[in-house]
C-alpha cells in the first residue's frame, strides 16, 4: 500500500493565497503584454494562453489552450481542453471532468481499474481505462452557466450550450443545444449564413479589421455581404 499524506491538516487560507499569488505571478509575467488576468484563488497548470484572456475567481484550468479573447467565469473547472478564440464560458462550468466505464468493466469505481494518485488505496498498479479525453471547442462558442461537457466532445464554431446542460455528444457549428442530456434546439442562422461565417473565419481577422467592421456584427444580414468577403 502506498503512503498517503492527508494534506488537509496543513492547508490554510494563507498557504492557498500564497500558492495562488505564485501561480498568478508566473503566468502573468510569462504572458506580459498579452493582458492575461487570473482571478482570485484560481489554479492554473500546463496551460497556454492567447491575448486578452480572463479567468474568474476560484477556477481550475489544467492542460488547456485558450485562444484570443476567450474567458472562463468564476468557479469553473476546465481540463484537457483546446478552446478557440472569442469563447465565453459561464460560471460553475465543468469541462472534461473525467469518465468512468459504463460497460465491460465490472465496477465503475476507479480503485478497480486505475492507479490514480488521489486514491488512498487501489488494486491496480497500472491504468486499465482512459478516463481523461480531450475536449475541443471551436471559436465564438458560448457555454452557459452550470453546464457540463463530457470528455471527448467536439463543439463547433459559433455553438451555444444552454445553461444547466449536460453535453455528451458533439455539437455542430452554430447549433444551439440544451438539456440533460443536451439535445439540438435550433441553428443560430440559416445554412447559407453559417457557410459564409465558416468561410470568412472572422475570428482570425485582425483586431483592426474587427474594429473597422464592428457595426456589421450587430445584424447577421449586414455581416453577410460580398464586400466583406474580400476585405
Amino acid at each position: 500500500m502506498k503512503a498517503y499524506i492527508d494534506s488537509s491538516f496543513i492547508t490554510n487560507p494563507m498557504g492557498e493565497y500564497l500558492k495562488w499569488l505564485k501561480c498568478k505571478t508566473i503566468y502573468q509575467l510569462k504572458y506580459w503584454g498579452n493582458h492575461l488576468r487570473i482571478g482570485y484563488l484560481s489554479k492554473v497548470s500546463n496551460t497556454t494562453f492567447g491575448r486578452y484572456n480572463t479567468l474568474g475567481t476560484q477556477c481550475i484550468v489544467t492542460n488547456c489552450t485558450l485562444g484570443d479573447f476567450s474567458y472562463i467565469n468564476s468557479f469553473s473547472y476546465v481540463l484537457n481542453t483546446k478552446m478557440g478564440r472569442y469563447c465565453s464560458v459561464g460560471p460553475n462550468v465543468k469541462i472534461a471532468p473525467g469518465k468512468h466505464p459504463t460497460s465491460v468493466f465490472v465496477s465503475t469505481h476507479p480503485v478497480t481499474f486505475n492507479n490514480q494518485a488521489n486514491l488512498i488505496k487501489n488494486y491496480c498498479t497500472e491504468s486499465k481505462f482512459n478516463n481523461n479525453q480531450p475536449v475541443t471547442i471551436g471559436n465564438d462558442v458560448w457555454v452557459g452557466a452550470n453546464s457540463i461537457i463530457i470528455d471527448g466532445v467536439v463543439i463547433g464554431n459559433g455553438a451555444i450550450i444552454a445553461a444547466n446542460s449536460l453535453v455528451v455528444h458533439d455539437v455542430g457549428p452554430y447549433e444551439i443545444v440544451g438539456g440533460n442530456p443536451a439535445r439540438f434546439i435550433k441553428k443560430r442562422f440559416d445554412d447559407e449564413q453559417i457557410k459564409y461565417l465558416q468561410r470568412t473565419e472572422w475570428w482570425n481577422k485582425s483586431e483592426e479589421w474587427i474594429e473597422a467592421n464592428i457595426s456589421k456584427f450587430w445584424n447577421i444580414e449586414n455581416f453577410v455581404e460580398p464586400t466583406l468577403a474580400t476585405v
